[in-house]
């Protein structure tokens, strides 16, 4: 029989009964603004797995019912899913709470060593055979794993806040060569914000020697990494470092595991994100006793935080409908084959004002580079002036359109306003001889 959320169900309509008799109605939903999101990042469940597989599932039970309400974009589960991984018991137990990842929210998992069935060879059958690969292929988000046929490691992606994410899952104590996919990984989406799901990291405020690892060869190297999350320890704390890139990451570890009483096992981390706020708030809250961690360490809210924007890009051709204005002195030319589409426009120069302009809808007020393609020819302008309308002022880069023709040629970053208006134009204002040429333009978000 396949675990499903049906399953997962089953079992939560007990605990949901018990929840309500021994301490109170569930939390209430809270519905947030269209623009937060939240992550729920769930800590060590070896001993839920183990002996109170309820609240393991009121866990995950709570992530299903207040999905819509909060915006729940992924689950993070940080290892040691189970205490021994050569109980099947505990397997099951664990897949009737967490269900299929394409069940509700979809979830990753960075293995602990408990997971593993040796932690000195760190062989992962057990784990595979109960949570392969093959279950996380039908998610939009999977990206990967390595070994490529097995879930030791794995990457997914997805879109929340209006920002672009990666999630890489290590497994414990990664290797040499575990690190070193996973830098490809990271370099390979350079405007995702990136993740770090491990299981043995940091104890509170102390990296630990994988932690330690970790930061030296892959995360402070890696100018996209916004947060880690890990376990293992019996702590709560948060490490705040720039990596070598100037990048701020948040290095987030919690554990509330304890073998000989139910209730520390059941609680799990909520963090909304607000991205025009730039915050991260943290609480820790139990669904199986409807109760937060109210102390410092458990409930805090990380500000300015600066993720990367969505990557964006777009063209505006001279023959694209409503973006291209040119006056009737703009004449229309087929003749050379280094021209973008169908044609591009052409004028002599003149000592007078009679730009050709591009209008850009840009989606946010930022850094975005500004490219232009013109068919080059030795009777073509030496000196073209190029003009970009930035929020102090217009600049003015001159191009020789006697070289470097068919293909992009960079004019340089520049910040640019939010909205729809004329943002590049080309000049016919020029010392220069030949015709001044406007074919296309491309304009691609930076930061």
């Amino acid at each position: 029989m396949r675990i499903t959320k049906t399953t997962r169900l089953l079992g939560a309509a007990l605990t949901a009964l018990m929840v309500t008799v021994l301490h109170g109605p569930a939390a209430p939903a809270q519905a947030l603004a269209a623009e937060t999101f939240t992550i729920v990042m769930l800590p060590d469940t070896q001993y839920a797995s183990e002996y109170w597989p309820e609240v393991y599932r009121a866990q995950m039970q709570w992530v299903a019912d207040q999905r819509s309400a909060r915006n729940i974009k992924y689950v993070l589960h940080v290892g040691d899913v189970v205490d021994n991984s050569d109980q099947l018991a505990q397997w099951n137990n664990s897949k009737s709470a967490m269900g299929l990842p394409t069940d509700d929210v979809p979830y990753i998992i960075g293995p602990g060593n408990h997971d593993l069935d040796s932690v000195t060879t760190r062989a992962a059958t057990r784990y595979n055979t109960h949570y392969p690969r093959s279950t996380f292929t039908a998610l939009p988000s999977f990206g990967g794993t390595y070994p490529a046929n097995q879930n030791d490691n794995t990457y997914h992606t997805f879109s929340a806040g209006g920002v672009d994410w990666l999630v890489v899952a290590m497994k414990y104590a990664p290797s040499a060569a575990e690190i070193t996919w996973a830098n490809s990984v990271v370099a390979a989406h350079p405007n995702h914000n990136a993740i770090l799901v491990t299981h043995a990291y940091q104890n509170g405020t102390t990296k630990d020697t994988n932690g330690n690892n970790l930061w030296t060869n892959l995360v402070s190297k890696q100018g996209n990494f916004r947060f880690t999350f890990s376990g293992h320890y019996v702590n709560a704390g948060v490490i705040t470092q720039q990596g070598t890139k100037g990048n701020t990451v948040h290095q987030i570890q919690a554990d509330y595991q304890n073998s000989s009483q139910r209730d520390p096992n059941s609680f799990l981390r909520i963090m909304t994100f607000d991205p025009n706020a730039k915050t991260l708030d943290i609480k820790t809250y139990s669904p199986f006793l409807n109760t937060y961690k109210t102390d410092a360490a458990n409930q805090f809210v990380l500000s300015n935080i600066n993720l990367i924007p969505a990557a964006w890009s777009t063209v505006v051709d001279n023959t694209t409908p409503g973006r291209f204005t040119a006056s009737a002195s703009w004449g229309t030319s087929t003749y050379s084959s280094q021209r973008y589409g169908a044609d591009y426009r052409f004028a002599d120069p003149v000592s007078s004002s009679d730009p050709a302009w591009y209008k850009v809808d840009i989606p946010a007020t930022g850094t975005y580079q500004v490219a232009v393609w013109y068919s080059a020819n030795a009777g073509y302008n030496d000196v073209t002036p190029y003009i970009v309308v930035t929020p102090t002022g217009n600049q003015i880069v001159n191009v020789n359109q006697r070289a470097n023709g068919g293909k992009w040629v960079s004019l340089g970053n520049f910040t640019l306003s939010a909205g729809d208006e004329n943002k590049v134009g080309v000049s016919r204002w020029t010392a220069g001889t030949g015709y001044v040429i406007a074919d296309a333009v491309k304009v691609t978000r930076i930061s």
